[in-house]
């Protein structure tokens, strides 16, 4: 049975389960064998399980303690532009939710998460109060909506003797990736990937 087809068939009644859970937005993205998630929840956490069909067209992510068996793994918030919030009239707005995946040199992983974190505490929501970064080894994964809900910008967190984030932004961050591929407008380093499904 083919993924999509078995997230199909189980997702009105996974989608009640995991509302049931506190998951008030849920939007899941694919790009090759990789299947990512993004929940907006209520709480700090939450215990979700994969529909049976689904996780058994699942392969086990390796590590994690002995005997367990992993058919998820959470990544490591590098980065969110603003705290976006969780209200009615966004979560049902219609906007195109955008789940995109890169690919991070080892050797410029703290350099990244450095800039990526000045540039939190310093402007925040200057971008799109929706988006995030989220890291697991060399991948990372970014959420956004489009278009950018309308916040007011936010107030700095943080201020030091002088400005971190750089002016010159995209030229500072393209030595950290590793393209996908090349094309006539040069590197791609964001894929989009392939919307299964969302509520």
């Amino acid at each position: 049975m083919d993924f999509t087809f078995a997230l199909a068939e189980a997702a009105a009644s996974w989608q009640h389960e995991l509302r049931g859970q506190g998951i008030v937005s849920c939007s899941i993205f694919a790009r090759g064998s990789g299947v990512f998630l993004y929940f907006e929840m209520t709480s700090e956490s939450c215990e979700w399980e994969w529909p049976m069909a689904c996780k058994q067209l699942l392969e086990t992510w390796p590590g994690g303690f002995e005997g367990v068996q992993r058919y998820a793994v959470s990544m490591i918030d590098i980065y969110h532009d603003g705290e976006p919030e969780m209200r009615e009239d966004r979560l049902h707005s219609g906007r195109e939710r955008v789940g995109m995946l890169a690919q991070l040199k080892p050797s410029k992983y703290s350099s990244y998460i450095f800039y990526h974190y000045a540039m939190q505490e310093e402007k925040p929501s200057c971008f799109n109060p929706t988006y995030l970064i989220g890291a697991h080894e060399e991948l990372i994964f970014s959420y956004h909506e489009r278009p950018a809900p309308s916040f007011e910008h936010g107030v700095t967190r943080m201020t030091w003797p002088a400005s971190i984030t750089p002016e010159n932004w995209h030229t500072i961050m393209e030595p950290h990736f590793i393209p996908w591929s090349e094309s006539e407008q040069g590197p791609v380093l964001w894929d989009n990937m392939d919307t299964l499904l969302s509520f």
